[in-house]
């Protein structure tokens, strides 16, 4: 798995650096926190984001269970885009991270699932996160690919897909009282030196639509090892990332 305090730069990624990742203890537990932190530096800095992943020793792999917004104390506005204003130079960032992973509930149920950012808000309630997913319809069985976007913890919209997801053109979907949605997990499949070689999906647990719209929730995390750190993205798309580990126990 990756080594400690591993620093990693995307390729052709612009001048932001991240020092290796500081952690107050290398074991953490529900109520005990772990305080992470790393020194950024670097212009053009958008995003800042912070990546959960579960290692399964067995497979050699990690399940990437969780990524959140880090949040600035102000916002920017660009073009009717919100970023998080880190202001100028280099700064220290620091996250008190607690083992929660989120799930969504169906009213019935409460599965996990990984909320992936889509975007930042004015306030960090406004925040959008994404769900991907197979989408099947009672009456008939038809399935797509589709993807769930939530904000304020609630279901705000379901998008399905016709076809190669990447070339066809995103359509509403009306969920009915029957029709499922299937979680799709990623999972990063490491080599020996711990570093990813392939990303692979999967399909994860099914939630089923019904009176109640679909919301989301904390779970605790499962005792075990985590790869846990930071992913620093300019306003061009590039991203560096550090991470370290942290035993759940």
């Amino acid at each position: 798995m990756p080594d400690a305090g591993a620093a990693t730069h995307a390729p052709g990624a612009g001048a932001i650096t991240l020092s290796p990742v500081e952690v107050s203890s290398k074991t953490t537990a529900i109520g005990e926190p772990v305080l992470m932190s790393t020194n950024i530096d670097g212009e053009n800095l958008g995003y800042v984001y912070f990546f959960t992943g579960f290692y399964d020793q067995n497979n050699n792999s990690i399940f990437v269970a969780d990524q959140d917004y880090l949040e600035s104390a102000d916002t920017r506005e660009l073009g009717g885009v919100y970023y998080p204003d880190w202001g100028e130079g280099a700064f220290k960032m620091q996250f008190e991270w607690e083992p929660l992973m989120f799930g969504i509930n169906d009213g019935q149920k409460t599965v996990n699932a990984a909320l992936k950012p889509e975007s930042y808000g004015a306030l960090p309630e406004q925040a959008v996160y994404s769900v991907d997913g197979i989408y099947t319809y009672a009456d008939g069985g038809e399935q797509r690919q589709a993807r769930l976007y939530f904000q304020d913890q609630k279901l705000q919209q379901v998008m399905g897909f016709t076809g190669n997801e990447s070339g066809a053109a995103p359509r509403e979907i009306q969920p009915q009282a029957g029709d499922t949605f299937t979680i799709t997990e990623t999972w990063l499949d490491l080599d020996g030196s711990g570093n990813v070689t392939k990303r692979a999906s999967q399909q994860g647990s099914t939630l089923t639509f019904g009176d109640q719209m679909f919301t989301w929730r904390e779970l605790d995390a499962a005792p075990g090892e985590y790869v846990v750190g930071f992913i620093a993205e300019d306003l061009d798309g590039n991203k560096t990332e550090a991470y370290n580990t942290v035993t759940v126990q």
